[in-house]
């Protein structure tokens, strides 16, 4: 039944469309996103921020430049760090009530999420989240959509995918659609340089995985076009990640992570995930621990328990993106960056009285995924206890 279900989602997503989105980078340029608007004849933007970039006025010109031009600036900043399906309902409801035409996302990749769902739902309003998280329901495009990532690493900006929470049965809905790609990508540094360290180093590790489990992926063949870019964003966070967790105002470092984080969201926007993700996703449902951090403590340990299946495709990404000469030398290498940036080696947080039901749920999201091994539940329990401090 496995193999069926990651048929019918690998045919699914060889449906979707490869829109070209356009993107800028430099400093200063969410300031004049204005100027797109004013082109669409727009007269009201929804803008979702988190609310440290609200309060910290990162977005006052931004502001200002709209409303010099008539277009009316309505801000939502409900939004918290799992989104949940009350957070849209709720950005949904400010959106209609103010006649907003459009979506500004600015933030991390639960505003991302969450504004991408909302716009959404504006354009289909009788297709709730849970209906949309079938992925089967037809839906119209979304309502326009301009996408400020303030953190290099969900690659949500560029992704077909989304994660909302569905808080009543404490379980994530995972939404596919090309229907909410955004109009325009932009990449602050002014922005990027405020993510504190810790969010920084998770983020990128994040995106870090993204890349590897496309590239290891059984879809990798199918999906060719997306994964090329493998090798260089893996090279790039090897590099660069510690640069910008070490040095945030270092403008180069910032917006190399942040076209890293994009890249990686070209290369599992099709060709999917895998085990990582699902024990992350999991660990992010229990225990709230961040998705980059649980990304970090997972990672090498599946790739381990994979060597037999993916070791040639990963002594290939090691060779070509110049970082190992073996598939056994780049999961060291993984190691050594993560060790390098204070990623724990445990998680105190973790319950074995859970396992069964993090098990079950792991098996259920892997078996939509192109994963190049199959763990079984004994494996991932041993994956479960080996993390638990």
């Amino acid at each position: 039944m496995s193999g069926f279900r990651q048929g019918v989602v690998r045919w699914f997503l060889t449906t979707k469309k490869m829109k070209p989105v356009p993107v800028v980078s430099g400093r200063n340029t969410a300031d004049n996103l204005h100027e797109d608007i004013l082109k669409k004849g727009f007269k009201a933007a929804f803008i979702a921020a988190g609310k440290t970039v609200r309060n910290k006025g990162m977005l006052d010109k931004l502001t200002e430049n709209l409303e010099k031009n008539g277009i009316k600036a309505v801000f939502f900043s409900d939004i918290v760090s799992d989104p949940t399906v009350e957070n849209v309902e709720k950005g949904l409801e400010v959106y209609r009530e103010n006649g907003c035409e459009c979506v500004i996302a600015v933030g991390g990749g639960s505003v991302l999420d969450c504004a991408k769902v909302i716009a959404l739902r504006a354009a289909n309003p009788a297709v709730s989240v849970k209906m949309m998280s079938l992925y089967v329901v037809p839906c119209r495009k979304s309502a326009p959509i301009y996408a400020v990532p303030t953190t290099s690493g969900t690659g949500s900006e560029i992704t077909f995918f989304s994660v909302i929470t569905d808080t009543k049965k404490h379980k994530k809905l995972p939404l596919i659609s090309d229907k909410y790609l955004p109009e325009k990508i932009v990449f602050d540094s002014a922005l990027l340089e405020n993510v504190p360290q810790k969010p920084t180093i998770y983020a990128g590790l994040d995106a870090l995985t993204h890349s590897i489990e496309a590239f290891i992926s059984t879809n990798a063949k199918t999906f060719a076009e997306d994964i090329h870019s493998a090798p260089e964003v893996c090279r790039e966070i090897f590099e660069w990640l510690p640069a910008a967790a070490k040095e945030p105002k270092n403008e180069e470092a910032r917006l190399k992570m942040a076209e890293a984080a994009y890249k990686a969201g070209l290369n599992f926007r099709r060709t999917g995930v895998g085990y990582v993700h699902a024990i992350a996703h999991r660990l992010g449902e229990f225990y709230h621990i961040p998705h980059g951090l649980a990304c970090a403590v997972v990672l090498p340990r599946v790739l381990e328990k994979s060597l037999n299946e993916a070791g040639k495709r990963l002594k290939k990404l090691g060779v070509r993106s110049g970082t190992a000469k073996t598939a056994e030398a780049f999961i060291e290498k993984i190691r050594g960056l993560e060790k390098s940036l204070g990623i724990p080696e445990k998680l105190s947080e973790i319950n074995e009285k859970d396992f069964p039901a993090i098990i079950r749920r792991v098996l259920s999201e892997a078996a939509t995924q192109g994963c190049p091994k199959r763990l079984n539940s004994e494996e991932i329990e041993e994956i479960l206890y080996d993390l638990k401090s």
